[in-house]
């Protein structure tokens, strides 16, 4: 089995968050309106949970190994 790396989900989780906040205020800037720029920032935003849960995964794995 490949080992992951924590740290790479963790960036990525920090990407995510950055991306969610960028969204919020390039997107209306560029001719989306404000609830789609909002509801595309909440999606974006709802991934990082995500990767951060997959982050606790991989170190907890690489613990046991």
């Amino acid at each position: 089995m490949q080992k992951v790396n924590p740290k790479r989900w963790y960036l990525v989780m920090q990407f995510c968050i950055l991306l969610s906040f960028l969204t919020f205020i390039v997107a209306p800037r560029i001719g989306y309106e404000p609830a789609a720029a909002r509801d595309i920032g909440l999606w974006i935003g709802l991934l990082a949970p995500t990767m951060g849960i997959l982050g606790v995964r991989a170190e907890l794995l690489s613990r046991k190994e």
